[in-house]
């Protein structure tokens, strides 16, 4: 879809920035001011919804989808609408469940002898859908796929910390790394790692996902037609090793305007949609059933500091204070998002940290209220004390963004500051992101993993130059993640990390605005079952049932 900007940022990771996502079941939601209720055991938001089982057969389900796919193979094209298909044809080594949590997926159990090696036993009795054997040798001709310079994998970043990778096993793969990576079992998950077998890909090399070649998989579905700009149709892959799905055929139809959206679902023609935007969500309300749930993605300012006016501190916390983060959430987002105290979420602390202790670590960063008054006296502190001018592109995928900064810069407009914002395409908007020629941006990321490090590490971390918009360089900030990188003991993972967030939060490179939710709506006569901020990670399709 669009070519590395300046060569160094992966188009994979790039799009972990854009307003399409990666992998987050929305690309333009945010939201949770107060947090949803608890769900219902069927994991549906709906109390009054109630599954029946696997048995009871959907012969069809059709969902749209906001935007068009030009290729179905998540290393050229990495966003979350790739993913969402991709994932129901194709496994990955490690699952990731609805809540975020590791576990098997094509590798029943693996294991970690040393701090550098990872083990993975495989499944037995694991075909693809056109009815060969999965192999262990799959799995190496997978990566070394992705880690082939010449194929230009966007996902090809994931693997430049490995040695080697190998079948040690007729159901056993071993992969060593050139130095202790603790977040790399997350490599192996969907977001890293997708398996074909190695006949495919040696036959159909550069044309993988296209119109005529698809995908192959030992997923729960395969498919069966891919039309650019229109639809994607699959089938249930009997063969599959898991549970059968209660959906025998799906349709994924591509329908970018809302309106039409809406009136498909009215009419019938489809059965719901994924990746609603806020203010579209309500209006589904009266006709589906509407979920939302926190996806731990992220929409935050970036400030390169390495460019006047925003490496002066006193202009970066003037535009902090005039930023009405509250009054966003609320009235851009209907309370359907919740104000970010930093780049990574609360939850996704979850294997490190308590809720108290990630509570109280965040509370230890300085808090930056809406305060016009206090925005003037840090500007007149500043080396840019009369005000400057500057502008604010946002992707067109993202309106919520782009509301977001109207409102910022109608506030900057009170203390001296002219901020003037700008729509672009999403393609141009994702090019400028590591191109360094916008010096304040809008970060918008949606995480693959539980682990905070995803974010703390790439954009904190000086050694990081490839994403590191902000161009933020603090030797305590950069000693923090390298040993949180390389520590074997949670606890010391935990300490350093969140000493990382709490020095980078009072310098701030970034100002987090808000974390979001996701939404998607289903006509009530379906459900979703486990719903989750990692539901549409894994074969999601498999758990949506008729509603009893």
């Amino acid at each position: 879809m669009i070519s590395e900007p300046g060569g160094n940022l992966s188009r994979r990771r790039m799009l972990g920035l854009a307003g399409i996502g990666v992998l987050a079941a929305s690309g333009v939601l945010a939201a949770c001011a107060p947090p949803p209720a608890e769900d219902p055991a069927d994991g549906s938001s709906d109390p009054t919804a109630r599954a029946l089982g696997a048995d009871a057969a959907i012969d069809t389900l059709t969902l749209a989808l906001p935007s068009s796919l030009s290729s179905l193979d998540v290393g050229r094209e990495s966003g979350v609408l790739n993913y969402l298909v991709a994932v129901l044809a194709q496994e990955s080594l490690l699952s990731v469940d609805p809540s975020g949590k590791l576990g098997p997926g094509l590798a029943t159990s693996w294991k970690q002898p040393d701090p550098r090696t990872y083990v993975y036993t495989l499944r037995r009795g694991v075909t693809f859908s056109d009815g060969t054997r999965f192999t262990a040798d799959d799995v190496v001709a997978s990566i070394e796929t992705i880690r082939d310079p010449k194929n230009g994998s966007a996902l090809g970043y994931a693997y430049a910390g490995v040695q080697s990778v190998k079948a040690t096993g007729d159901h056993e793969v071993t992969i060593r790394l050139k130095a202790p990576d603790a977040m790399f079992a997350w490599t192996t998950t969907a977001g890293g790692l997708l398996v074909s077998s190695r006949a495919f890909l040696a036959r159909n090399k550069g044309r993988v996902g296209t119109a005529k070649t698809l995908l192959l998989g030992t997923g729960p579905y395969r498919i069966t037609e891919f039309a650019a700009d229109d639809h994607v149709l699959l089938e249930r892959n009997d063969a599959w090793w898991g549970e059968k799905p209660a959906v025998r055929k799906l349709k994924l139809s591509f329908v970018p305007d809302a309106g039409t959206r809406l009136v498909a679902m009215k009419s019938g023609a489809v059965d719901g949609a994924l990746s609603l935007a806020s203010d579209e969500a309500r209006g589904w309300e009266s006709s589906a059933r509407v979920t939302y749930t926190g996806d731990r993605s992220v929409v935050s300012l970036a400030f390169d500091t390495a460019k006047a006016p925003f490496d002066d501190p006193h202009v970066r916390r003037a535009i902090a204070h005039a930023a009405d983060r509250e009054g966003m959430v609320k009235g851009i987002l209907h309370g359907r998002a919740e104000v970010a105290d930093a780049l990574p979420s609360r939850d996704m602390w979850g294997d490190l940290m308590t809720p108290d202790e990630v509570r109280s670590g965040y509370d230890a960063i300085p808090s930056l209220a809406f305060d016009l008054d206090a925005a003037r006296a840090e500007l007149a502190k500043s080396s840019v004390k009369d005000g400057f001018t500057a502008e604010l592109h946002y992707p067109n995928s993202g309106p919520q963004l782009g509301k977001a900064a109207l409102a910022l810069a109608a506030s900057l407009k009170k203390i001296g500051i002219t901020l003037k914002v700008k729509e672009i395409t999403l393609e141009q908007w994702v090019a400028e992101l590591g191109s360094g020629k916008q010096p304040l941006q809008f970060l918008w990321y949606f995480p693959v993993t539980g682990d905070p490090a995803e974010l703390a590490d790439p954009y904190l971390n000086a050694a990081a130059t490839a994403t590191d918009i902000a161009h933020y360089d603090n030797a305590a900030v950069n000693t923090a993640l390298d040993t949180a990188k390389s520590a074997t003991d949670r606890s010391v993972r935990a300490k350093e990390l969140m000493k990382a967030v709490q020095t980078a939060g009072a310098e701030l490179p970034y100002l987090p605005l808000w974390w979001a939710q996701t939404a998607s709506a289903l006509s009530k006569r379906y459900v979703l079952l486990d719903q989750g901020p990692f539901a549409f990670i894994g074969p999601w399709a498999t758990r949506i049932r008729k509603s009893a």
